[in-house]
């Protein structure tokens, strides 16, 4: 049996960077009780 580290499910900076942006760009906000998404442009 295999066991998986944390080192094993690092993903790459490449990946990182792609998440950080999606989410410098994207906010949800609650407006009149209800969360809506906005993005960033």
């Amino acid at each position: 049996m295999e066991y998986f580290t944390q080192e094993d499910l690092r993903p790459s900076e490449r990946t990182l960077r792609i998440i950080r942006q999606i989410a410098y760009t994207y906010r949800v906000i609650k407006m009149n009780g209800k969360y809506e998404g906005l993005c960033l442009n």
